[in-house]
């Protein structure tokens, strides 16, 4: 008999050989019909961050990530893939943001550093100009990752660049836009594109009290883990490599939102607590944040 774990497992598994729920009803229902003259645009600009979120977006499967970026959008630049650069990519970079190009998509990979702006330069403006600017004339605003949401990583406790989020970053400025974040390190491609389909073609879906799509941050990773049941009778691992709830190594399953329960990373092929690892809690709103919350925490008798 199949115990709930290895149910979950296989469910996931079938799941993606089957192409079962790859998309939210309301954006599967759309891209079967979805009109090449309103393929969004997506100006894609990154501040402080390790671009592991852009290679993230590299690995979707269904669809790909050639049919994602040319036939469900139109990604009109992005510093890592595209061909333009120097001049020719500022030029088309202010096209868009001074509204000539038309209706665009911002999405923002990386941390804005508030208190040291010119540590983060696009040409010879900063990252920030770029932002205040673009909110006058984008359609909608998508904060990728971590960093961008939050802060993430740059916004550790101690760093010198005050690092915060776009969300924040707009909010200290008196601008009112909506800004919904994908918050992950890094994050998965389907909370991106499936959200970027969604808000083009469906509109702006219900969000989280922390600006998060619902369709993939409603529920904690605690709830819906495969080992709830050892936590329920208190099966608790002592050591990494153990079998049991990861609990007491630290996981922080019971404090982060995610489906990555039942998405799956690698193109459904494994997710942390599979490989054994605690939840690091990388779509949580306070990731990386304090000195005295690291990462792991292992068992000293080990």
């Amino acid at each position: 008999m199949l115990d709930r774990r290895e149910f979950v497992k296989l469910a996931a598994a079938l799941s993606t050989a089957f192409g079962i729920g790859s998309f939210p009803a309301p954006v599967q229902a759309v891209l079967n019909k979805i009109d090449p003259a309103t393929i969004p645009k997506i100006i894609y600009l990154q501040g402080l961050s390790c671009s592991g979120c852009s290679i993230s977006l590299l690995q979707a499967e269904s669809p790909s990530p050639l049919s994602m970026i040319t036939d469900y959008s139109q990604l009109a630049f992005h510093a890592d893939l595209s061909a333009t650069s120097g001049k020719q990519a500022l030029k088309l970079i202010d096209k868009f943001i001074s509204g000539q190009a038309g209706d665009y998509i911002l999405a923002v990979e990386g941390a804005i550093p508030e208190k040291m702006p010119d540590a983060c330069v696009i040409g010879h403006k900063t990252f920030a100009a770029y932002l205040e600017e673009a909110a006058k004339t984008m359609t909608a605003a998508v904060a990728i990752g971590s960093c961008a949401c939050d802060g993430g990583i740059p916004a550790a406790e101690g760093n010198l660049t005050g690092a915060i989020g776009l969300q924040e970053f707009y909010a200290k400025r008196n601008i009112d836009k909506i800004v919904v974040n994908i918050r992950g390190c890094s994050v998965h491609p389907d909370w991106v594109w499936h959200t970027i389909v969604h808000l083009v073609k469906v509109g702006l879906p219900e969000l989280t009290e922390d600006g998060s799509p619902e369709l993939f941050y409603s529920k904690t990773v605690h709830e819906t883990c495969p080992r709830y049941h050892d936590f329920q009778q208190e099966i608790f691992a002592e050591k990494l490599g153990d079998q049991g709830c990861l609990f007491k190594l630290g996981c922080l399953g019971p404090l982060t939102k995610a489906d990555c329960s039942s998405r799956w990373w690698n193109g459904g092929r494994t997710w942390c607590i599979d490989a054994n690892a605690p939840c690091i809690g990388c779509a949580s709103p306070s990731f990386a944040r304090k000195k005295n919350v690291p990462f792991y925490r292992l068992n000293n008798k080990a």
